[in-house]
């Protein structure tokens, strides 16, 4: 009898822990992001998380799976979401042009040259993410930069010469054309495919941000990095509009300001970020070289004038008003 008692007791106390962990995550979400868990994308994801599971008092849970856990890669994202396979995606904003070419111009190289002017076109940028993802049954919650990208390479780039038939990782169109104008041979990959072309000698260098170098030790394979501050990347955050829509209007609004608080913490800690990367860099005997050599910068803003016309031959009225509102936003 005493047994059968202790049983009892323990299957009631199961049970009364299942309906407790029932009643703290009473939604339970998932959230992509193809990038390393180490990376700032993911630092960010978690802070992002951990405020809405804060705000909604343990009501609104989120499982993550950075690394691309959830088998997708960003490509990947935007149609995941929409049909509600992913709850919650982190998706580099270059993945999403062939949805809208308005995912291009954040990517526009040397179009931001500061922390200043990549933070503002976003905020210009906003309200127009906000109707093509809600035209797609998502919401839009927020972006979250990058630290500026350079050029990753075998050997040094110390002028023009080094870029011809330089078979380099692009992430976008925009850096597909600026490239080849330049006489190099681009090749356009998902970051998730990256080490493997590298491991069998397919790359001869990677454009992405130091940040992006740390988190996959690409020392390794390419150890010079010229600081190029080629743009300001981005990374957009959105969730399934069904999902979002059957949270309470206490748990949305959690949702907003945990987006919103992670807006300003990423921003915040962008410049400080930077200058880790480049330590760790030079601790892994990576060349950092921050004064670029100027007929390699000026061959590159140059080529880099066909991808703006061609960007804003795609975009139109629309995308003409949007650089004029972003220029003016800047004086």
């Amino acid at each position: 009898m005493k047994i059968r008692n202790r049983i009892l007791a323990v299957l009631s106390a199961t049970a009364l822990f299942g309906t407790t962990q029932t009643a703290l995550a009473e939604s339970k979400l998932n959230m992509a992001n193809e990038y390393a868990d180490s990376s700032f994308q993911a630092d960010g994801d978690r802070f992002f998380l951990e405020r809405v599971g804060e705000l909604t008092n343990g009501a609104v849970g989120i499982d993550y799976f950075p690394g691309g856990g959830l088998g997708y890669k960003s490509a990947d994202h935007f149609f995941a979401v929409s049909d509600g396979a992913i709850d919650i995606a982190n998706t580099f904003i270059g993945q999403l042009s062939g949805v809208d070419p308005i995912f291009l111009l954040p990517s526009q190289p040397f179009v931001v040259t500061s922390e200043k002017a990549a933070k503002t076109l976003e905020e210009v940028l906003a309200e127009h993410y906000e109707k093509i993802f809600s035209a797609n049954n998502q919401v839009y919650l927020f972006s979250s930069p990058w630290p500026p990208s350079g050029l990753w390479s075998r050997d040094p780039i110390a002028d023009t010469a080094s870029l011809k038939d330089l078979k380099v990782r692009v992430a976008d169109a925009n850096a597909t054309i600026v490239f080849q104008n330049a006489s190099a041979a681009p090749l356009q990959l998902s970051w998730g495919d990256v080490m493997p072309q590298l491991a069998t000698n397919a790359l001869d260098a990677a454009v992405t941000s130091a940040e992006g170098g740390v988190n996959s030790k690409l020392w390794e394979f390419l150890p010079n990095y010229l600081a190029l501050n080629y743009t300001t990347p981005v990374n957009v955050i959105h969730m399934n509009l069904d999902a979002f829509e059957a949270l309470s209007e206490a748990e949305q609004a959690a949702v907003r300001q945990a987006a919103q608080e992670t807006v300003d913490r990423q921003w915040g800690l962008l410049a400080e970020r930077l200058q880790e990367n480049y330590g760790v860099l030079r601790e892994n005997d990576t060349a950092v070289v921050e004064d670029v050599p100027a007929d390699v910068m000026e061959a590159l803003v140059k080529a880099s004038d066909a991808s703006m016309e061609s960007w804003l031959e795609k975009s139109g009225a629309d995308g003409a008003a949007i650089v004029e509102d972003f220029k003016a936003k800047m004086k």
